[in-house]
């Protein structure tokens, strides 16, 4: 199996700052050496980049991100599957934008927080917090176009897995959506669970894995930005990986959020590798 390992080293449209240094961090921790181990034949290693610029932050966002989508779909196109690290969650629009078929594409969101919040509703105003309700059409429709995303991705083709940290009109957004939630404690129930909620993904022709490594309890995974008690243990996410990878449509996997920063003691980034190594295996046994 080919891995192209796409980095995103930014932070929002700040390079190289906090989870702007989660891609160097897992490459340094050993990323590419462990895929090998596991018998990946070719592992390609980036870091994507766009010139300084004093245009508008939407803009210089969706360049970035159209830059992605273009190393996605390159990486595609010559047999490899695409491993992306961000950064923030954003940078999924450009990874969307790189399967270059929203319409036919399944997304496992894995994540503590919605990220469906809108300018209108956010109490923040914090963009990283928009990028699945950017994707589905229901916000920042410039940065969403900028970054080639052009056509959005229908609500009822998204599962949200993890999610604890609800903004209340969030919440409410959701809940009125035709996205799929699946919350952290509802995996501790019926093991059949999370087979239901993965059924409609597994249909459709392909499918990205999106992994905010705040979905893992700050207990095992404290070096992230917004962390939420109340987590899915690094086991579960394993579990809902394996899942998804063996349904044999995964097309793409993103981990982002790591801020190196805050992870003193590496157990984040541990967590972090964990989690790509289990869904590269995977993907590799069902080819």
């Amino acid at each position: 199996m080919n891995v192209a390992i796409i980095g995103v080293p930014y932070d929002l449209d700040q390079p190289h700052i906090g989870m702007g240094n989660a891609p160097d961090a897992l490459l340094d921790a050993g990323l590419a050496q462990r895929l090998k181990a596991q018998g990946c034949e070719t592992i390609l290693a980036q870091l994507i980049d766009i010139p300084p610029s004093s245009e508008p932050r939407e803009q210089r966002l969706g360049q970035l991100f159209a830059r992605l989508g273009h190393e996605v779909a390159r990486a595609r196109a010559a047999g490899f599957f695409p491993v992306v690290l961000g950064g923030d969650c954003l940078t999924a629009l450009g990874t969307l934008a790189g399967l270059l078929d929203p319409v036919s594409t399944g997304v496992v969101w894995c994540d503590a927080h919605g990220d469906f919040n809108t300018p209108e509703i956010s109490p923040s105003g914090y963009l990283g917090g928009m990028p699945l309700a950017c994707a589905t059409g229901h916000t920042l429709d410039t940065l969403r176009e900028h970054s080639r995303l052009i056509v959005p991705l229908p609500e009822r083709n998204v599962l949200l897995i993890g999610a604890r940290d609800l903004d209340p009109l969030e919440e409410r957004a959701l809940v009125g959506s035709s996205i799929k939630l699946v919350r952290a404690g509802d995996l501790d129930g019926d093991p059949a669970t999370l087979s239901r909620a993965l059924h409609d993904i597994g249909v459709l022709p392909q499918a990205y894995l999106h992994i905010d490594i705040d979905v893992v309890d700050p207990v095992e995974a404290p070096g992230v930005n917004y962390p939420a008690a109340g987590g899915l243990r690094v086991e579960q996410v394993r579990g809902i990986v394996r899942a998804v990878a063996g349904m044999g449509n995964l097309a793409a996997l993103a981990l982002t959020a790591v801020n190196p920063e805050k992870d003193s003691d590496g157990r984040t980034v541990r967590a972090a590798l964990d989690l790509i190594e289990e869904a590269v295996v995977n993907v590799q046994s069902t080819e």
